[in-house]
């Protein structure tokens, strides 16, 4: 059994594709963990007040709907103080999403022309005219004349549009009324802090835990490197297949049965091959992610060093029992590569399945990832439950893959 090791190691360290595999995949997962972004796992309370600028008012402002908020396009000719009071009191209501287009030549015909093309061709709820002379018509309390609302959509959240530009007007009265027109943005700045403070609150998943923002974009960059490194596994994997289809095409597999060496005991020994292989990743991913601070991690070393350990013991051993089943290369190598694919889609590596349907969250709990993506998640959360519930998932799935492996030899024997 040794030797079995001791041959299939030498010929997987002679393969230049195992090294490029061994170095590349830690130091891409590296690099994704280095990444310096905000808002990929969640979206912050800046981004909900924030109006998106767009210099060509041909411009589609649907693309900016992603976050499912009621899209409204302005074209503002007046570009005052004032406009971005009220445009930027519409942001803050939390479920408008502002596209400007600062268009100070544009008169109430063209302004027609745009909202009757955007009807049929653009994605938005509402288009807004802002008049040139807005500030005036505005202080003076003419709103029909300051602006114009069209409405391009039939979503019921057309009336908060409409709420929210009443209340505008009804702050400007009042920010009249407790001085004259040179203090109306300082009055305006005073009735705005006397209003309650809105407090953004990110609610817990089905399964009760919850995660800050920063938690959520740690969790998704840790997603991004887990997803290089399971291609390396993978691979690994697939290259010991290799030497198991090698050996049986060879006659080598007919020789070592002359030793008395059992199917299960052989596979065995492949098995500890991918796990030397997992610890080799785990250890270079580790020695590399040293110069990452560890808050940036989101969870201790050692947890991380036995989580991608673990996380390669099982697709190492996925990818060496669908080569032997398959008992062709080319086959064990797509095979592989469609395994990776499927499994970094269906486990939320990318993206979260929060909104996926019953059937896409049912089969995603096949997936090894996924499991481990929670097993990160309550790691960050210190959940001691996770040591536990990762041996068990990890337990099952070997059983499985020793089990099926075995049977593949025993049918490729009597083949």
């Amino acid at each position: 059994m040794i030797s079995i090791i001791k041959s299939t190691l030498k010929l997987l360290f002679r393969n230049i594709i195992f090294w490029i595999f061994l170095i590349a995949m830690p130091v891409l997962s590296y690099v994704m963990l280095r990444i310096q972004a905000d808002n990929i796992g969640s979206y912050d309370k800046s981004e909900l007040e924030e109006i998106i600028e767009i210099e060509d008012p041909g411009e589609k402002a649907g693309y900016f709907g992603g976050n499912g908020k009621f899209v409204i396009k302005v074209y503002d000719a007046s570009c005052s103080n004032l406009s971005d009071e009220l445009l930027t009191g519409l942001t803050r209501s939390g479920m408008i999403t502002v596209v400007r287009a600062g268009v100070p030549d544009m008169t109430a015909e063209e302004a027609y022309d745009h909202a009757c093309f955007d009807g049929y061709n653009d994605l938005v709820g509402a288009d807004i005219y802002l008049d040139k002379n807005f500030d005036e018509y505005v202080l003076s309390g003419d709103a029909e004349k300051a602006l114009t609302v069209y409405i391009l959509s039939d979503d019921e959240r057309s009336e908060i549009l409409e709420n929210e530009i009443k209340m505008f007007m009804g702050q400007v009265s009042n920010a009249l009324l407790m001085g004259g027109k040179d203090d109306v943005y300082e009055n305006l700045e005073a009735l705005r802090d006397a209003l309650p403070e809105k407090e953004t609150v990110l609610l817990g998943s089905e399964n009760g835990r919850s995660l800050t923002n920063a938690q959520l974009d740690q969790k998704a960059l840790v997603g991004y490197a887990f997803a290089f490194l399971t291609l390396g596994f993978v691979f690994g994997g697939a290259l010991i297949a290799y030497s198991v289809i090698r050996e049986r095409k060879d006659m080598v597999l007919t020789r070592v049965k002359l030793t008395y060496l059992t199917d299960s005991q052989y596979f065995a020994a492949k098995f500890i091959c991918g796990g030397i292989v997992s610890f080799m990743f785990a250890v270079i991913t580790s020695l590399i992610t040293m110069a990452i601070d560890e808050g940036k991690l989101g969870m201790s070393r050692m947890g991380f060093f036995w989580m991608i350990f673990l996380l390669g013991l099982i697709f190492c051993s996925i990818s060496l029992m669908i080569g032997i089943l398959f008992n062709d290369v080319m086959s064990a190598t797509v095979s592989a590569f469609i395994l990776w694919t499927l499994s970094s889609l269906l486990s939320g590596l990318y993206f979260s399945l929060d909104a996926a349907g019953d059937a896409i969250k049912t089969m995603s709990y096949l997936m090894p990832s996924k499991w481990f993506l929670d097993a990160v998640e309550m790691l960050m959360l210190g959940d001691n439950r996770v040591y536990f519930m990762i041996l068990c998932v990890t337990v099952a799935y070997l059983i499985v893959t020793l089990g099926l492996g075995s049977i593949g030899i025993k049918i490729g024997k009597h083949e």
